[in-house]
Parts: structure tokens; sequence; C-alpha cells
């Protein structure tokens, strides 16, 4: 059996890391006893990416004001957090609207994140800028979401994502501040971070559970 140690850097985020490590070998390189697609690769590249998006601790931005300079570092955290959300979701095999990721995310956390993005931007300053340089199948998206599903705040940070990336998304959005685009950047992040950790850990526990049956 591996050294569970060897990988405490991985597992320090993502707990069961190494026990999902041995499972896999045990396996014979499989990854479908957590009910993963693809290869013992893509989850390993995975874990890395999760890595990453966990230990982001901002950016240094020369000649930027702090509040601006926490606002981009936010931006890029929600990026990253995307980035790794859409990863995960490939390796299990759940697509777009994600409904099978939402079944297990208690609607408390669902409705706390709502409520800092209700406080953070009450007159839709953010979510009207994001709306109107999104692609078409986001806008509707972005429509569910002010309409009261909450499940659609994962399109929040789709939203961000694209608009972000291709350059017309600052700080300050649409007279945005930056203060509450760091405050909704942060909220998204951490329940995208989050609600992947918990995924994966309820999978690690069916597989654990049918090994031991």
């Amino acid at each position: 059996m591996a050294n569970l140690s060897e990988h405490q850097y991985l597992d320090e985020v993502l707990p069961g890391f190494s026990e999902a490590r041995v499972l896999i070998k045990a396996s014979g390189d499989s990854v479908k006893s957590l009910g993963f697609l693809g290869d013992k690769f893509e989850f390993y590249r995975f874990a890395n990416r999760y890595r990453m998006a966990v230990r982001f601790t901002g950016i240094q931005l020369e000649g930027f004001g702090e509040n601006t300079e926490r606002g981009y570092s936010a931006l890029t955290r929600t990026f990253f957090a995307w980035s790794v959300f859409e990863r995960y979701t490939d390796l299990a095999g759940i697509h777009c609207p994600y409904a099978p990721f939402f079944a297990y995310v208690p609607k408390i956390e669902l409705s706390k994140l709502a409520q800092v993005i209700d406080r953070a931007d009450p007159d839709y300053k953010l979510f009207d800028h994001l709306r109107s340089q999104s692609l078409p199948q986001n806008q509707d998206q972005l429509d569910r979401f002010r309409s009261g599903d909450r499940r659609a705040v994962v399109f929040y940070a789709s939203a961000i994502r694209h608009i972000y990336v291709h350059g017309h998304l600052t700080a300050h959005p649409n007279g945005c501040t930056s203060e509450n685009v760091e405050a909704i950047c942060h909220a998204i992040s951490d329940f995208l971070l989050s609600g992947i950790r918990d995924d994966f850990s309820r999978r690690l526990k069916l597989a654990v559970a049918s090994v031991h049956k």
C-alpha cells in the first residue's frame, strides 16, 4: 500500500486523496469505483488543479489601489474555481446545468450564497453587466437565478470567468464597487471549492463502503 503521507500536500486540501489513490491502484488504475470517467491521470490533474485554486491567495499589481487589487484577486480566484469545477464535473460526467451536483448541496448553502450576492449587488449592477456580456445560454441561467432558482447561482461563476478572461470585466464594473465584487467572487469561489470537496468525500465514502461489503 502506498504511503498515505506521500501526497500530504494534496490530502491537506482534498481530504481522502491518498485513500482514493490506493483504491484506484487496487482497481487496476480505474477511477470507476469513485464514479468518475476517464483515467487516473485526469483525476490526478484535477486534484492538482484543485490544490492550486484552494491555495491561491491573490495577485500583486504595481501602481493599483489596494481595493482594486483585491477585486482583481477575487476575480482571478473565481476564474480558477470555475476552471476546476468544469474539470471536476467533466470527470464526474455531470453536465450543464449540473443537477446531479446540486442534488447533494444543502439548500441552506445556496440560500446563504444568494444572500451574499443580493446584499453586495442590491441594484443589480454586476448582474446587469454580466448578463449584457454573456452568451445567450448563460443569460438564461442568470435569469433563472434572478427569478428565484438559487441553483443557477453557479452561472455567476461561469459568466465571471468568461467575461473576465475576454477582458470585459474589471474590478468595479458598471458602477459596482470593488469591495462588492470581492465579496461576491469569494463567496462563489468558496461555494464551488467546498462543494467539490464535499462531493468527492461522498464518492470516496461510497467507494470504500463498497470495497468492505
